[in-house]
């Protein structure tokens, strides 16, 4: 993986794939460092998807939400492999929760098999939990087999984005990702991935989460650090 922070565009429609796909190749590395499909939310057949995608050089990871996570995928995680799995040959990285880490081993191996890394993602929508919590989600994903971990929390505090900052910038055996949401998400983004923050998302076309950056700035922002 990379050594640097990444900027991850995140397509999470039709029109934001479309306008991925029909730029090219240069205005395509201009964009971001990685793109996320949502498969969750595209809900697009893989047979399209790779149609759609031919000839793509940008890296791409692969994402299909639980629904208790912020997603539109299937809550039976044999669902959610099922739609992962296809395109696994497409793929840089695929992300599925910790919560499903068990129940997904055998997309797992798949992935390992194919070469392709697996991140670990943890998701607060209300809150960002305490250190124990944070620690421990980063510890799972070791215990599960994973190669990196993404917490992603709500920030109500600038102390809780202190703690972001502490997980990242501790020294784990795991590579982590971390970013905020709410009124402290743009400038988490950005702080934590001088913290060492592995993958830093943004958006293509409509944002779906709050507190990301537009990807093309966010890129140009990370250049700055």
């Amino acid at each position: 993986m990379s050594t640097r922070p990444l900027a991850v565009g995140v397509i999470s429609d039709a029109t934001a794939l479309e306008h991925f796909t029909s730029l090219d190749a240069m205005a395509r590395t201009a964009l971001c460092d990685v793109a996320e499909l949502r498969l969750d939310l595209l809900k697009m057949p893989a047979a399209d998807l790779r149609a759609k995608l031919a000839g793509n050089t940008i890296p791409l990871l692969l994402t299909a939400r639980h629904p208790a996570e912020g997603g539109q995928g299937p809550e039976d995680a044999a669902g959610r492999s099922a739609m992962l799995e296809p395109l696994l040959d497409l793929a840089m990285l695929i992300d599925i929760e910790l919560r499903s880490a068990m129940q997904m081993q055998g997309t797992i191996q798949k992935a390992r098999a194919s070469g392709v890394p697996v991140v670990g993602s943890f998701h607060d929508f209300q809150a960002t939990p305490a250190d124990e919590v944070l620690e421990g989600a980063v510890n799972f994903g070791q215990q599960a087999g994973l190669d990196a971990v993404k917490v992603a929390t709500y920030l109500n505090t600038q102390d809780d984005l202190g703690r972001l900052m502490k997980l990242t910038g501790s020294a784990h055996r795991l590579r982590v990702s971390a970013m905020g949401m709410g009124p402290w998400g743009r400038v988490s983004r950005l702080v934590l991935a001088k913290c060492g923050s592995l993958l830093n998302y943004g958006f293509i076309g409509t944002s779906n989460a709050p507190g990301q950056w537009p990807v093309a700035r966010l890129k140009e922002l990370l250049a700055e650090l």
